[in-house]
């Protein structure tokens, strides 16, 4: 991977089309699967969209499957935010950042540049002990 760009201040370089494969492993029952597609990122207001949509296979099975994303600037900082306006995360390249779902735990670490990115979700807790591991190259 290319050397790292602080993209914590102004994210907005990241626009454009990503090519998006990620891995799902699921210790708990022993599972594993994958999601291939693309992420489209785009200026929204202020902000920037982050759409994501391709290919879930998981269980033998291949679904289609999305989700969307907000990363919008606020007085603390830029902030990932659901599609609905709930928190998710502070956009903190490079460091761990935690998201509380439940009684689970959502500890990520992204690490980006402006051609490529890594994502890596470690999911604890009662309900959940999973990894999920993406990896983004712009198209």
């Amino acid at each position: 991977m290319t050397s790292v760009v602080d993209l914590t201040a102004d994210p907005r370089p990241l626009a454009g089309r990503w090519q998006l494969d990620r891995r799902l492993i699921d210790h708990a029952r022993g599972e594993s699967g994958c999601f291939h597609g693309e992420l489209l990122i785009t200026t929204a207001g202020d902000g920037l969209e982050w759409a994501e949509s391709g290919t879930l296979r998981w269980d033998g099975r291949e679904l289609p499957a999305s989700r969307r994303l907000l990363l919008q600037p606020g007085a603390e900082g830029w902030q990932m935010t659901f599609a609905d306006g709930r928190p998710f995360h502070p956009w903190r390249p490079g460091v761990e950042v935690h998201h509380p779902c439940g009684a689970d735990l959502y500890r990520g670490l992204v690490r980006a540049t402006r051609t490529r990115m890594r994502v890596t979700w470690w999911v604890t807790g009662p309900a959940k002990d999973q990894e999920i591991h993406s990896r983004l190259r712009r198209t």
